[in-house]
C-alpha cells in the first residue's frame, strides 16, 4: 500500500515536472509586490497590535477612536479617511459603542451617523496615548525619514492608480 501511494506522488510530481506551463514559469511569488506589502504590513503592524491588544482593540479601532476624539466626524469621513470598508467601519463603531467608548446618534442616514466619544474612551486615549507615542517615535527612528518618504510617495502613486484605472491599463 505504501509503495502504491509513494508511486502514484511520484507520478504526480512527473507530470507537473514535465507540463510546466511557459507562463506559469514566469511567475516568481517572491517577487510580488502585493505579497511583498503584505508581509510589510504584518511587520509594521505586530508591535502596534501588541501595544493595544491588553485594551481589546484592534489598529483600526484605536484610528477610529483618535479620529472622533479629536474632530467632529462621521462614519463616512473616517472611512474614507482611514481606507475602511463600511462593513470594517460598522463592526468596529458597534464594538467600541459596546464597550462604552464612543456614542452613536443617528444622522441624516446610516453612513452619516453622528461620533462622540465617552468620558471612558477620552481616558482611554489618554492611558494609550503615550505608550503609542513612544512606540510611533521608534518605529519613525528605525524605518528613517528617506524610507518614510517612500512610503508616502507609493501611497500617492497608488491612490492614483486606484483613482484613475484606465488610465495606468496596459
Amino acid at each position: 500500500m505504501v509503495n502504491s501511494k509513494i508511486h502514484v506522488y511520484a507520478s504526480i510530481l512527473y507530470f507537473r515536472c514535465m507540463s510546466k506551463s511557459s507562463n506559469f514559469d514566469q511567475i516568481e511569488p517572491t517577487a510580488c509586490v502585493n505579497a511583498k506589502v503584505r508581509r510589510l504590513h504584518r511587520l509594521l503592524n505586530k508591535p502596534y497590535q501588541d501595544l493595544i491588544k491588553p485594551y481589546g482593540l484592534k489598529g483600526s479601532m484605536l484610528s477610529i477612536l483618535f479620529m472622533i476624539g479629536k474632530a467632529h466626524v462621521n462614519q463616512k469621513a473616517i472611512a474614507e479617511r482611514l481606507v475602511l470598508d463600511q462593513s470594517t467601519m460598522s463592526r468596529d463603531l458597534k464594538k467600541l459603542e459596546s464597550m462604552g467608548f464612543i456614542q452613536i446618534a443617528k444622522g441624516r442616514d446610516q453612513r452619516h451617523s453622528n461620533l462622540r466619544i465617552t468620558e471612558s474612551g477620552y481616558e482611554l486615549l489618554e492611558e494609550v496615548s503615550p505608550r503609542w507615542s513612544a512606540l510611533h517615535q521608534r518605529m519613525t527612528e528605525a524605518i528613517g525619514a528617506e524610507n518614510l518618504f517612500a512610503l508616502d510617495r507609493m501611497m500617492e502613486v497608488l491612490e492614483n492608480i486606484n483613482a484613475n484605472p484606465q488610465s495606468h491599463a496596459s
